[in-house]
């Protein structure tokens, strides 16, 4: 798939970063610029989502829920809005492309970092809502896999994955 984007880009005008914000100016920015610019970033990603946790943990609290049951509810929704409000406006630019870059691009980070982390460093405690989140996303992937791998993945079929989603929260609310 990259070797395949990569040789497409080359045939198109590929369009450039923003200038960096240290030094908007510089053709070809300083290195140390670029580091510092980097370093921040990284840093306010790393308090915001500190600040995330809190919040989801505040609301779990507010709506009587347990720690799983917020995390599996809001946090996906809570992580992919700015993915799926970058796709909206990218579609509606006609940057089709960008925008299937950009989803399978987060697929893949949320699909392996973060499950390392929690593999590594958190403690098995595989309940009932845990399997079953399990079972869920092995259903949705395997039926986006098959969908796509035979091309008849249409919005009707792609909204049922969804429908899947929300029959999940429902079982998760009442359980």
């Amino acid at each position: 798939y990259v070797r395949r984007e990569l040789k497409q880009t080359d045939s198109h005008e590929v369009e450039l970063p923003e200038p960096l914000k240290l030094a908007p100016d510089a053709g070809i920015p300083p290195l140390g610029k670029v580091l510092l610019q980097t370093l921040v970033a990284l840093v306010v990603v790393a308090l915001a989502a500190q600040l995330f946790v809190h919040q989801l943990e505040s609301m779990g609290e507010l709506f009587g829920l347990s720690p799983v049951l917020a995390a599996l509810l809001l946090s996906p929704v809570a992580t992919e809005m700015p993915e799926l409000m970058n796709v909206l406006i990218w579609v509606r630019q006609g940057k089709n492309r960008l925008a299937l870059a950009n989803i399978s691009g987060a697929m893949m980070i949320q699909g392996t970092i973060p499950k390392a982390f929690c593999l590594l460093f958190t403690p098995w405690l595989l309940d009932g809502a845990m399997m079953a989140s399990s079972l869920v996303t092995l259903l949705a992937v395997g039926g986006l896999w098959w969908g796509l791998r035979k091309g008849v993945m249409t919005a009707g079929r792609l909204a049922l994955v969804g429908l899947l989603y929300l029959g999940f929260c429902g079982w998760l609310l009442v359980s």
